[in-house]
Protein backbone atom coordinates (compact mmCIF):
# COMPACT_ATOMS: atom_id res chain seq x y z
CA UNK A 1 0.00 0.00 0.00
CA UNK A 2 1.30 3.63 -0.55
CA UNK A 3 -0.21 6.98 0.24
CA UNK A 4 -0.99 9.78 -2.66
CA UNK A 5 -0.19 13.22 -2.25
CA UNK A 6 -3.45 13.82 -0.89
CA UNK A 7 -2.86 11.70 1.84
CA UNK A 8 -5.38 9.13 0.33
CA UNK A 9 -4.51 5.31 1.15
CA UNK A 10 -3.91 3.22 -2.75
CA UNK A 11 -3.58 -0.53 -3.35
CA UNK A 12 -1.66 -2.01 -6.27
CA UNK A 13 -4.18 -2.64 -9.55
CA UNK A 14 -4.22 -5.86 -10.30
CA UNK A 15 -1.84 -6.59 -13.81
CA UNK A 16 -4.06 -5.89 -16.60
CA UNK A 17 -4.09 -8.94 -20.06
CA UNK A 18 -2.40 -6.72 -22.70
CA UNK A 19 -6.24 -6.88 -24.74
CA UNK A 20 -7.77 -4.43 -22.12
CA UNK A 21 -4.69 -1.82 -21.21
CA UNK A 22 -6.39 0.70 -23.80
CA UNK A 23 -3.87 3.23 -23.23
CA UNK A 24 -3.72 2.32 -19.25
CA UNK A 25 -0.72 0.98 -17.73
CA UNK A 26 -0.50 -1.06 -14.02
CA UNK A 27 1.91 1.54 -13.21
CA UNK A 28 -0.73 4.45 -13.91
CA UNK A 29 -3.41 2.71 -11.98
CA UNK A 30 -4.21 2.42 -8.73
CA UNK A 31 -7.73 1.00 -6.60
CA UNK A 32 -8.59 2.98 -3.10
CA UNK A 33 -10.17 1.45 -0.23
CA UNK A 34 -14.33 1.83 -0.45
CA UNK A 35 -15.95 3.12 2.48
CA UNK A 36 -14.58 5.91 2.39
CA UNK A 37 -16.59 8.99 0.88
CA UNK A 38 -20.15 10.06 0.09
CA UNK A 39 -20.00 8.24 -3.45
CA UNK A 40 -20.00 5.28 -1.97
CA UNK A 41 -22.82 5.45 -0.28
CA UNK A 42 -24.71 6.25 -3.83
CA UNK A 43 -23.14 2.57 -4.53
CA UNK A 44 -27.21 0.39 -4.23
CA UNK A 45 -26.35 -3.22 -2.85
CA UNK A 46 -29.60 -4.12 -2.63
CA UNK A 47 -31.42 -3.43 -6.32
CA UNK A 48 -28.55 -3.24 -8.49
CA UNK A 49 -27.98 -5.83 -10.90
CA UNK A 50 -24.26 -8.04 -10.41
CA UNK A 51 -22.37 -6.49 -13.29
CA UNK A 52 -23.57 -2.78 -12.46
CA UNK A 53 -22.76 -3.33 -9.05
CA UNK A 54 -19.02 -3.95 -9.36
CA UNK A 55 -18.78 -1.88 -11.81
CA UNK A 56 -20.34 0.56 -9.94
CA UNK A 57 -17.99 0.19 -6.76
CA UNK A 58 -14.70 0.03 -9.24
CA UNK A 59 -15.79 3.51 -10.49
CA UNK A 60 -15.59 4.70 -7.26
CA UNK A 61 -12.07 2.72 -6.01
CA UNK A 62 -10.21 3.24 -9.28
CA UNK A 63 -7.67 5.49 -9.62
CA UNK A 64 -4.96 6.54 -12.69
CA UNK A 65 -2.49 9.22 -12.69
CA UNK A 66 -3.66 10.66 -16.03
CA UNK A 67 -7.64 12.04 -14.35
CA UNK A 68 -9.34 11.46 -11.01
CA UNK A 69 -10.91 8.21 -12.32
CA UNK A 70 -10.27 6.19 -15.63
CA UNK A 71 -13.37 5.77 -18.01
CA UNK A 72 -16.35 3.93 -17.20
CA UNK A 73 -15.94 1.58 -20.89
CA UNK A 74 -12.38 0.23 -19.15
CA UNK A 75 -14.02 -1.32 -16.33
CA UNK A 76 -16.45 -2.91 -18.42
CA UNK A 77 -14.29 -4.63 -20.74
CA UNK A 78 -12.01 -5.81 -17.83
CA UNK A 79 -12.43 -9.96 -18.11
CA UNK A 80 -15.20 -10.78 -15.53
CA UNK A 81 -12.65 -12.70 -13.84
CA UNK A 82 -9.87 -9.50 -13.18
CA UNK A 83 -13.13 -7.72 -11.80
CA UNK A 84 -13.43 -10.58 -9.36
CA UNK A 85 -9.67 -9.65 -8.89
CA UNK A 86 -10.28 -6.21 -7.99
CA UNK A 87 -13.05 -6.47 -5.71
CA UNK A 88 -10.50 -9.26 -3.56
CA UNK A 89 -8.15 -6.74 -3.55
CA UNK A 90 -10.30 -4.10 -1.77
CA UNK A 91 -11.27 -6.87 0.58
CA UNK A 92 -7.88 -6.47 3.05
CA UNK A 93 -9.33 -3.58 4.64
CA UNK A 94 -12.20 -6.08 6.11
CA UNK A 95 -10.87 -9.06 6.30
CA UNK A 96 -6.93 -8.95 6.25
CA UNK A 97 -4.74 -11.08 3.81
CA UNK A 98 -7.12 -13.60 4.52
CA UNK A 99 -10.47 -14.24 3.29
CA UNK A 100 -12.58 -16.91 5.53
CA UNK A 101 -15.18 -18.86 4.42
CA UNK A 102 -17.64 -21.20 6.48
CA UNK A 103 -18.69 -24.28 5.27
CA UNK A 104 -20.94 -27.48 6.34
CA UNK A 105 -19.31 -30.90 5.95
CA UNK A 106 -21.81 -32.71 3.54
CA UNK A 107 -21.53 -35.60 4.91
CA UNK A 108 -24.79 -36.01 7.00
CA UNK A 109 -23.36 -37.98 9.82
CA UNK A 110 -20.80 -35.16 10.16
CA UNK A 111 -22.20 -31.80 9.38
CA UNK A 112 -19.36 -30.74 11.03
CA UNK A 113 -18.99 -26.44 10.53
CA UNK A 114 -16.18 -25.82 8.74
CA UNK A 115 -13.69 -22.65 7.98
CA UNK A 116 -11.29 -21.84 5.77
CA UNK A 117 -9.34 -19.11 5.07
CA UNK A 118 -8.52 -17.94 0.98
CA UNK A 119 -5.22 -16.48 0.97
CA UNK A 120 -5.11 -13.61 -1.68
CA UNK A 121 -1.76 -13.98 -2.14
CA UNK A 122 -2.40 -17.36 -3.56
CA UNK A 123 -5.46 -16.32 -5.70
CA UNK A 124 -3.09 -13.16 -7.03
CA UNK A 125 -0.44 -16.45 -8.21
CA UNK A 126 -3.26 -18.32 -9.59
CA UNK A 127 -4.43 -15.31 -11.55
CA UNK A 128 -0.72 -15.04 -12.69
CA UNK A 129 -0.89 -17.95 -13.98
CA UNK A 130 -3.97 -18.44 -15.89
CA UNK A 131 -3.61 -15.14 -17.38
CA UNK A 132 0.03 -16.08 -18.81
CA UNK A 133 -2.62 -16.90 -22.44
CA UNK A 134 -4.80 -14.37 -23.42
CA UNK A 135 -6.74 -17.91 -25.65
CA UNK A 136 -7.82 -20.51 -24.94
CA UNK A 137 -8.63 -23.37 -27.90
CA UNK A 138 -10.66 -26.39 -27.21
CA UNK A 139 -10.28 -29.49 -29.32
CA UNK A 140 -12.72 -32.17 -29.95
CA UNK A 141 -12.19 -34.62 -32.58
CA UNK A 142 -11.22 -32.94 -35.59
CA UNK A 143 -11.67 -29.59 -34.82
CA UNK A 144 -10.54 -26.63 -32.56
CA UNK A 145 -12.24 -23.43 -31.30
CA UNK A 146 -9.94 -20.53 -29.42
CA UNK A 147 -11.76 -18.47 -27.33
CA UNK A 148 -11.51 -15.55 -25.24
CA UNK A 149 -12.41 -14.52 -21.64
CA UNK A 150 -15.94 -13.01 -20.95
CA UNK A 151 -15.80 -9.62 -19.85
CA UNK A 152 -18.40 -7.21 -18.10
CA UNK A 153 -19.54 -5.91 -21.22
CA UNK A 154 -20.55 -9.53 -22.15
CA UNK A 155 -22.36 -9.86 -19.55
CA UNK A 156 -24.08 -6.48 -19.88
CA UNK A 157 -25.25 -7.95 -23.47
CA UNK A 158 -26.65 -11.10 -22.06
CA UNK A 159 -28.36 -9.60 -19.87
CA UNK A 160 -30.06 -7.33 -22.16
CA UNK A 161 -30.99 -10.45 -24.45
CA UNK A 162 -33.97 -12.75 -23.80
CA UNK A 163 -33.31 -16.38 -24.80
CA UNK A 164 -35.57 -19.03 -25.49
CA UNK A 165 -34.17 -21.87 -23.35
CA UNK A 166 -30.66 -22.71 -21.48
CA UNK A 167 -29.70 -23.92 -24.67
CA UNK A 168 -30.08 -21.29 -27.18
CA UNK A 169 -28.37 -18.87 -24.00
CA UNK A 170 -25.16 -21.46 -24.64
CA UNK A 171 -25.05 -21.28 -27.83
CA UNK A 172 -25.19 -17.55 -28.06
CA UNK A 173 -22.53 -16.92 -25.01
CA UNK A 174 -20.11 -19.65 -26.77
CA UNK A 175 -20.39 -17.37 -30.29
CA UNK A 176 -19.91 -14.26 -27.93
CA UNK A 177 -16.31 -15.65 -26.95
CA UNK A 178 -15.07 -17.63 -30.22
CA UNK A 179 -12.28 -15.59 -31.75
CA UNK A 180 -12.35 -15.30 -35.42
CA UNK A 181 -8.76 -17.50 -36.55
CA UNK A 182 -8.06 -18.94 -39.71
CA UNK A 183 -6.41 -21.72 -37.93
CA UNK A 184 -9.71 -22.66 -35.95
CA UNK A 185 -12.75 -24.33 -37.10
CA UNK A 186 -15.06 -22.23 -38.23
CA UNK A 187 -18.69 -22.63 -36.42
CA UNK A 188 -21.76 -21.94 -38.66
CA UNK A 189 -25.61 -21.89 -37.40
CA UNK A 190 -26.80 -24.96 -35.99
CA UNK A 191 -22.84 -26.86 -35.97
CA UNK A 192 -22.08 -26.77 -32.82
CA UNK A 193 -21.40 -30.25 -31.16
CA UNK A 194 -23.50 -30.84 -27.99
CA UNK A 195 -20.41 -32.71 -26.99
CA UNK A 196 -18.52 -28.71 -27.24
CA UNK A 197 -19.97 -27.33 -24.24
CA UNK A 198 -18.86 -29.57 -21.12
CA UNK A 199 -15.28 -29.09 -22.66
CA UNK A 200 -15.42 -25.11 -22.70
CA UNK A 201 -17.09 -24.81 -19.45
CA UNK A 202 -14.03 -27.13 -18.00
CA UNK A 203 -11.79 -25.25 -19.93
CA UNK A 204 -12.90 -21.49 -19.33
CA UNK A 205 -12.99 -22.47 -15.72
CA UNK A 206 -9.10 -23.10 -15.65
CA UNK A 207 -8.96 -20.06 -17.97
CA UNK A 208 -10.35 -17.85 -15.73
CA UNK A 209 -10.40 -19.49 -12.51
CA UNK A 210 -12.26 -16.89 -10.22
CA UNK A 211 -15.45 -17.03 -12.25
CA UNK A 212 -16.08 -20.46 -10.89
CA UNK A 213 -14.17 -20.87 -7.97
CA UNK A 214 -13.97 -24.26 -6.28
CA UNK A 215 -11.95 -25.44 -3.51
CA UNK A 216 -11.58 -28.70 -2.14
CA UNK A 217 -11.87 -28.93 1.49
CA UNK A 218 -11.10 -31.37 4.02
CA UNK A 219 -13.18 -32.38 7.14
CA UNK A 220 -11.19 -32.17 10.41
CA UNK A 221 -13.37 -34.46 12.13
CA UNK A 222 -14.81 -37.19 9.59
CA UNK A 223 -11.64 -36.65 6.97
CA UNK A 224 -14.24 -36.53 4.25
CA UNK A 225 -12.97 -34.57 1.04
CA UNK A 226 -15.32 -32.22 -0.36
CA UNK A 227 -15.52 -30.26 -3.33
CA UNK A 228 -17.16 -26.64 -3.05
CA UNK A 229 -18.05 -23.53 -4.79
CA UNK A 230 -17.46 -20.59 -3.54
CA UNK A 231 -18.88 -17.30 -5.21
CA UNK A 232 -16.28 -14.75 -4.97
CA UNK A 233 -17.96 -12.00 -6.72
CA UNK A 234 -20.24 -12.27 -4.05
CA UNK A 235 -18.06 -12.71 -1.36
CA UNK A 236 -16.51 -9.71 -2.08
CA UNK A 237 -19.83 -7.42 -2.24
CA UNK A 238 -20.87 -9.19 1.00
CA UNK A 239 -17.63 -7.50 2.72
CA UNK A 240 -17.64 -3.97 0.52
CA UNK A 241 -21.27 -3.52 1.85
CA UNK A 242 -20.01 -4.07 5.28
CA UNK A 243 -17.97 -1.27 4.32
CA UNK A 244 -20.60 0.72 3.45
CA UNK A 245 -22.46 0.27 6.42
CA UNK A 246 -19.97 1.39 8.55
CA UNK A 247 -19.51 4.35 6.90
CA UNK A 248 -23.09 5.30 7.45
CA UNK A 249 -22.97 4.53 10.90
CA UNK A 250 -19.81 7.13 11.19
CA UNK A 251 -22.02 9.67 9.37
CA UNK A 252 -24.68 9.15 11.98
CA UNK A 253 -22.17 9.38 14.83
CA UNK A 254 -20.80 12.13 13.72
CA UNK A 255 -24.03 13.84 13.27
CA UNK A 256 -25.40 13.29 16.51
CA UNK A 257 -22.36 14.07 18.22
CA UNK A 258 -21.26 17.23 16.66
CA UNK A 259 -24.61 18.46 15.02
CA UNK A 260 -23.33 18.16 11.20
CA UNK A 261 -24.80 17.99 8.47
CA UNK A 262 -24.22 14.70 5.79
CA UNK A 263 -22.55 17.77 3.92
CA UNK A 264 -20.67 18.72 6.39
CA UNK A 265 -19.33 15.57 7.44
CA UNK A 266 -17.83 14.41 4.22
CA UNK A 267 -16.56 17.55 4.38
CA UNK A 268 -13.76 16.86 6.59
CA UNK A 269 -11.05 14.34 5.45
CA UNK A 270 -11.56 10.99 5.63
CA UNK A 271 -8.47 10.58 8.36
CA UNK A 272 -10.08 13.22 10.13
CA UNK A 273 -13.10 11.88 10.92
CA UNK A 274 -11.47 8.67 11.64
CA UNK A 275 -9.73 10.94 14.64
CA UNK A 276 -12.80 12.19 15.22
CA UNK A 277 -14.79 9.23 15.70
CA UNK A 278 -11.95 7.76 18.38
CA UNK A 279 -12.27 10.76 20.03
CA UNK A 280 -16.43 10.41 20.26
CA UNK A 281 -15.37 6.16 21.55
CA UNK A 282 -12.91 7.36 24.19
CA UNK A 283 -15.20 9.82 25.68
CA UNK A 284 -17.77 7.56 25.99
CA UNK A 285 -15.45 4.85 27.39
CA UNK A 286 -14.65 6.83 30.00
Amino acid sequence: MFISERHEPLLPFPRLPETVRAGYSNSALALRPFGLYESDLNVDFSHTLRPFLVTDVLKCCTRSTQEERCEQSFLWNLPVGKRIECLLTLLPSETGPEIPVTFRCPNQECAQELEVEISLEEITALQARAYESERVVVRLENGSWALRRPTGSDQLAWLKTSFVDQDAARHAMLRTLLLEDAEETAIDDGTIPSELFPLVERALEEFDPLVNFNLLVKCFSCEAESLFEIDLEELSLRGLRQAQLRLLASVHNLAAHYHWSEQQVFSVPYWRRAYYLSLIKREKNQ
